[in-house]
């Protein structure tokens, strides 16, 4: 409650104090600037820095923008902001004076899914970006079809953040709620978790509690103890049971506040029913959508995060969406990629710069992000609302910022020595399950984990390092209809990525298990089944995610690159990434905001070609029980060229366990009885990459199950 009633006072504040729309502002030179940050403002690869950055320049105080009775053009218009006034300004001044351009408007996309011309000057169209644009303002579902009305898309956790107009409609709709107010914070405070219960135990659990607290309450009597604490102090043997009780107490008071958040929240399904006290399928269906609606890495459970989140008012829960959203247009604008996770427990990784100085490698992503909220004057829940307030939902067709960015460090380029080194952690190729089924656990201490490097001045700068995946035991369906198991490993040694594929399109084989080709879908108010785009691509859900980068080995004397089918790409997995038990196919995943900040980074600061739409004729049909279905792939997306292609490395890593190499044959599936020997696998390079384990779903309720 202390909270609401600042938030009510601050609110009030921001709304006497909110900021006049002005003219045009005439706007000074930033003391320091990069021609790395102006060339990304314009749409072009950034030139090196003048001279070195040792630190992020104090941000200068220039003098208020003057006011001009004319406006710039829509498509040439940008605010800033100076001492609390909003004015224009000339978004091509702009850039020119060194400012960077925030795009805030409803059609912005990341940089793979831009519009961009080839070199006739012809537009190259890009066939996801209109699925792209209404995901993200909410007007189309998955596969591009019209979302019904009222329904809300919540992507973020997948790639696709929600525009600025979804955002400012989210401020404006959770200001009039009371989801916060009469809240009983203490409860919810009280846990970091609320521990699971299968429905079908909820009573034998609570019959349980019953009788371990019958049971205290006899010994608390015949020790003569006043409270359980006493009891305690003179029967320490009975501690872990005390604790027992008190935590299903204070979990079922928490319980209760988190049902009734969810439901303020419009999180429970339209025509599920939940039953009051237990985790069934619709409170697991309403904890996953919340999660998703605040980007949360967690499994559908009510795990720390997920309750730090639901004790949050829902306006700063929206503040920490919009700082989320505002990052990765810093992000797209400024065109870097270092956001910190190099840092180790003594500090950030440095290099030497010309001057001969240590250098430390700075976190931009948080950095420039930073400054910009601040210019911006969005830097708490009643000032973005405010904001909000003063720009209606058409601004936001036009609307873009001109910031004043610190300077890039001078290792930035337009053509930056970049590599990637890939390792593979401790690795297990031994059969995880005995030949009864019974599991045999592989823990491992190191995972994988993905390296992003520039070479500058003879040093390999680390910028960005990443949890990934590698290969493992997966599910098959071979040639003679049955399913077995297949350790579909990672490769190791020197490859190279040359092509780059947004929106890629995997090509299912005939290993692919029928059951995962069809999904459920609601089409005209029915419950139908239909080819699972989802899993084919493109789009977030798909086996290669928002965009991949295809793993090969050069070819020499005039031969052919060889693609083994291994791919670094994005993927809405993140618990195949973030979980003990996670593994892939084989590619290297990442979760896809990441991808995408990978390869935009890459394809901005790298010579390369843009080939554009890769149109195909594919077609397939299927026959599942007595449907027959048909797959139609017009496109395998969106296609960059390296020249030269991106180095990458794949470290061995660690071998654990009794083999050392790799089962290369299928292995039967424990308890099912087949009709003969195994047959051969298959070898193609999609046959390696693809494949989905039973029970997936986004983000991986089945930890370690995914594509």
């Amino acid at each position: 409650m202390k909270y609401a009633a600042q938030f009510a006072v601050q609110s009030c504040l921001v709304l006497l104090l909110g900021c006049d729309v002005r003219g045009v502002a005439s706007l000074p030179p930033p003391q320091t600037t990069s021609s790395a940050k102006t060339a990304a403002a314009t749409d072009k690869p950034p030139a090196p820095a003048t001279s070195p950055v040792t630190s992020p320049p104090p941000a200068p105080e220039p003098a208020a923008p003057a006011a001009s009775p004319s406006l710039p053009p829509d498509d040439d218009r940008a605010l800033v902001i100076r001492d609390g006034q909003e004015s224009w300004t000339s978004a091509t001044g702009a850039a020119r004076s060194g400012y960077t351009i925030i795009d805030l408007r409803d059609d912005w996309t990341p940089y793979i899914f831009e519009e961009h011309r080839g070199p006739d000057g012809q537009p190259m169209p890009n066939r996801y970006r209109r699925v792209f644009l209404g995901l993200a303002n909410d007007t189309l579902d998955e596969d591009g079809e019209p979302l019904p009305a009222g329904e809300k898309n919540y992507l973020e956790l997948y790639g696709i953040p929600p525009s600025l107009g979804v955002l400012r409609a989210r401020f404006l709709e959770d200001e009039k709620q009371k989801c916060h107010e009469g809240a009983n914070l203490a409860a919810m405070e009280a846990v970091e978790t609320v521990g699971y219960v299968a429905p079908e135990k909820v009573k034998q659990e609570e019959q349980r509690i019953a009788r371990l607290r019958s049971e205290l309450e006899d010994a608390r009597k015949k020790n003569h103890a006043q409270t359980l604490a006493e009891l305690v102090a003179k029967d320490p043997k009975l501690e872990p049971k005390v604790k027992l009780v008190e935590r299903r107490g204070a979990e079922k008071l928490a319980m209760t506040e988190v049902e009734r958040r969810l439901a303020c929240e419009g999180m429970f399904k339209h025509g599920v029913k939940h039953n009051a006290g237990i985790y069934d399928d619709a409170m697991r269906l309403a904890v996953r959508r919340f999660q998703q609606k605040h980007m949360i890495y967690e499994a559908n459970y009510l795990r720390q995060k997920t309750m730090d989140a639901l004790a949050r008012p829902p306006l700063a829960n929206d503040h920490e969406a919009l700082l989320r959203v505002l990052r990765e247009r810093v992000v797209a604008a400024a065109g870097v990629v270092e956001d910190g996770s190099v840092d180790s427990k003594t500090g950030p990784a440095t290099y030497t710069d010309a001057s001969g100085q240590a250098i430390p490698v700075r976190n931009l992503v948080e950095e420039l992000t930073n400054s910009a909220v601040e210019q911006l004057g969005l830097t708490s829940p009643e000032a973005a609302l405010a904001f909000f307030k003063r720009h209606s939902a058409a601004d936001f067709h036009h609307l873009r910022a001109a910031v004043r960015l610190p300077a890039l460090p001078e290792y930035y380029g337009s053509d930056m020595d970049l590599s990637i080194v890939i390792d593979r952690g401790e690795v297990w190729y031994d059969l995880p399950w005995d030949t009864s089924g019974v599991r045999h656990p592989q823990p491992r201490k190191r995972y994988p984990s993905f390296h992003v490097y520039v070479k500058y001045r003879e040093q390999r700068i680390p910028l960005a390092r990443w949890r990934t995946t590698v290969g493992g035991w997966r599910a098959e369906q071979a040639s003679d209809g049955y399913e077995y198991f297949r350790y579909k490993g990672s490769d190791v040694g020197p490859r190279v990525i040359r092509n780059v594929v947004a929106g890629p399109v995997w090509i299912a084989p005939e290993s692919t298990p029928i059951r995962t080709l069809v999904k459920t879908k609601t089409v005209n108010g029915l419950w139908q089944r239909v080819v699972n785009y989802d899993e084919l691509g493109p789009g977030f859900l798909s086996a290669y995610g928002l965009i991949a980068g295809y793993l090969v080995v050069p070819g020499k004397g005039g031969k052919p690159d060889w693609d083994n089918g291994i791919r670094a790409h994005g993927s809405s997995e993140y618990l195949s990434m973030y979980s003990s038990e996670g593994y892939s196919h084989g590619c290297h995943r990442l979760p896809n905001h990441l991808a995408i900040r990978l390869y935009s980074f890459i394809l901005r600061h790298r010579p390369m070609r843009i080939l554009g739409d890769q149109p195909t004729n594919i077609a397939r049909q299927f026959l599942l029980d007595n449907d027959v279905f048909e797959i139609r792939v017009p496109s395998r997306g969106y296609q960059y060229v390296l020249e030269p292609p991106l180095p990458v490395d794949v470290l061995e890593g660690e071998i654990k366990g009794t083999l050392k190499t790799p089962i290369l044959t299928y292995v039967p599936k424990p308890g099912v009885r087949y009709p003969g020997p195994p047959p051969a696998v298959p070898n193609s390079a999609e046959g390696r990459a693809g494949g989905v384990s039973p029970g997936r779903s986004a983000g991986g309720d089945e930890e370690g199950a995914a594509p």
